[in-house]
């Protein structure tokens, strides 16, 4: 392993190497911007009261094309986010602790004195050389699991690599999950689109799992090859399509959450036999009794299978039996419509 080298470095340099392409925020594997404003307002507080802040790792390289040396942000890209989007007036402060006439000011509103301490504040930098990129990898994790808490899939994302870990990420940045307003845009930053898009290859290729082993052995076992993407890409883009059509209002009904949404892909794939009987299944057909039961389940008092229902989708939502209560649910509706 290379040695670690420690030096101070300034806001405005940093800001200014990221500008000219020398520093890079986000490396491959991190995840991505998450930090709320209240966090940022914070760290730009610590900087105010002359706190000091966590240390930032770099990994220094080469540029290829210009022969500069240019750096990726290990750890600590969301901390320079906020010095940045702060320098740049794109961010207000809350209130500090020491001082209240900091409420919602940015950069350019504040006193030259502290603009000049936050300027001239010092940010400690820890530079990595020597390192593969596992070793980069395995440090990302271990120092961010136990702070703003990583969620699975951002560790997974972090952590693996792999045709798997490629399909579900393509997958995992369909615009149909932005459009129909299934995951927030906050959810998507968090990868919860990658970890469904995992949880719906699954469902194709084996059926319904319990999410909380199944995910993690995909991305093992088909770390080389995924000789089944190609067909179950397909299948996910025609299933997915058919649902917001047969679905009257899809974005405002319960059907497009990804509980409601993963049962129903599970149970049209159940009714229509892998497929094969969807083009004969017209949307319209069953658009009718679908929104009946959406209204069931939303009344004060769910009866019969609409009670059976909402009682599988709000506990323990990605363990095998809710999920197949569900299933089994939407299923009978389906085959009501086409026998």
């Amino acid at each position: 392993l290379g040695p670690l080298t420690r030096a101070g470095t300034r806001p405005r340099i940093l800001l200014r190497r990221h500008k000219e392409g020398q520093l890079e925020l986000r490396a491959e594997f991190q995840r991505n911007s998450v930090w709320p404003r209240a966090a940022k307002a914070y760290l730009i507080d610590t900087i105010l009261c002359n706190r000091p802040i966590p240390l930032l790792f770099f990994q220094r390289a080469t540029s290829a094309q210009t022969g500069r040396p240019v750096y990726a942000v290990i750890d600590g890209q969301q901390r320079l986010r906020a010095v940045f989007e702060f320098l740049d007036d794109r961010l207000r402060l809350i209130a500090s602790d020491k001082a209240k006439s900091y409420r919602n000011r940015c950069f350019s509103e504040l006193k030259r004195k502290h603009q000049e301490q936050i300027l001239q504040y010092d940010l400690t930098i820890e530079e990595l050389s020597g390192y593969s990129d596992k070793d980069i990898r395995d440090m990302f994790v271990r120092m961010n699991k136990y702070v703003v808490k990583l969620s699975p899939q951002e560790i997974r994302h972090a952590r693996e690599s792999g045709a798997f870990c490629d399909f579900v990420e393509k997958l995992g940045k369909l615009k149909y999950w932005r459009k129909h307003r299934v995951f927030t845009p906050r959810q998507i930053d968090r990868f919860k689109t990658v970890e469904f898009s995992a949880e719906l290859v699954i469902l194709l290729v084996e059926g319904p799992q319990d999410k909380k082993s199944a995910i993690d052995l995909y991305y093992r076992e088909y770390q080389q090859k995924c000789s089944f993407r190609k067909t179950v890409e397909a299948r996910v883009s025609v299933y997915l399509d058919w649902i917001a059509r047969a679905v009257s209002g899809f974005e405002t009904s319960r059907f497009r959450k990804p509980v409601d949404l993963y049962a129903f892909v599970a149970a049209l794939k159940e009714v229509s036999r892998d497929g094969k009987r969807l083009p004969g299944m017209t949307p319209s057909e069953v658009t009718k009794k679908l929104t009946r039961f959406d209204k069931e389940t939303r009344s004060t008092r769910p009866t019969g299978p609409a009670a059976k229902y909402v009682a599988a989708a709000s506990r323990q939502t990605d363990n095998i039996r809710p999920r197949t209560t569900r299933i089994d649910i939407i299923s009978t509706i389906l085959r009501e419509t086409y026998g």
